[in-house]
C-alpha cells in the first residue's frame, strides 16, 4: 500500500490513499511534546491508533494501541534504529541518502515498509508491503519516530 505525505513533513501531514483521500492524520502539539496518529474513517470520522512522546536527547517513544514500543539505536555510532511490534517480532529502519527501509530484524530481513523522499515533483512515499500491512499501525509511528529524530537531527547540525 503506498500512502503520500500531503505535505513534507512527519510531525504534520495526512497519509493520502493512492486516490488523494486522506487515510491517516499526523498531528504535533508542542505544548505537550507529542504526535498523535489518527486513522481517518468514512465521513472523515477520525481514530487515534496511536502517540510518540518526544523527550529532549533520547528517542521517542510511540505508544500503539495502548502498547509502548522504543524506537532504540541499534548500536552507539549506528544510524538504524530497532523496535520490537506488538506481534512480538523485532523490525529495524535503516536509512540511506534520505530514503529508509524497515524490515524485519532476523536472518530473512523480509522488507516491511519504504520511505522515498519528497523531490521537486513527488511527494514523500511511504510504502507498506504486504507483510506489514498486519502491523500498519506500528509502521507509521515507527516511521513518525525516525523520520522526525532524522529531521531534527539535520536541523541541529546545519545550526
Amino acid at each position: 500500500m503506498n500512502y503520500s505525505l500531503a505535505t513534507d513533513s512527519p510531525f504534520n501531514t495526512a497519509l493520502l490513499s493512492p486516490e488523494g483521500r486522506a487515510v491517516y492524520r499526523i498531528d504535533t502539539y508542542l505544548s505537550s511534546s507529542t504526535t498523535t496518529v489518527k486513522k481517518v474513517g468514512g465521513g472523515q470520522s477520525e481514530m487515534e491508533i496511536g502517540r510518540v512522546v518526544w523527550q529532549s536527547g533520547r528517542p521517542g517513544t510511540a505508544v500503539v494501541h495502548g502498547h509502548e514500543i522504543y524506537v532504540n539505536k541499534s548500536s552507539f555510532f549506528s544510524s538504524s534504529r530497532t523496535f520490537t511490534a506488538l506481534n512480538g517480532q523485532s523490525y529495524k529502519w535503516t536509512f540511506h541518502e534520505g530514503s529508509a527501509l524497515m524490515a524485519s530484524n532476523d536472518s530473512r530481513q523480509a522488507p516491511v515498509a519504504t520511505y522515498t523522499p519528497a523531490t521537486r515533483s513527488n511527494p514523500g512515499l511511504l510504502h507498506i508491503t504486504p507483510h506489514g500491512l498486519t502491523i500498519t499501525g506500528d509502521v507509521i509511528l515507527s516511521f513518525v519516530c525516525v523520520e522526525g529524530e532524522r529531521r531534527h537531527a539535520m536541523r541541529k547540525s546545519l545550526r
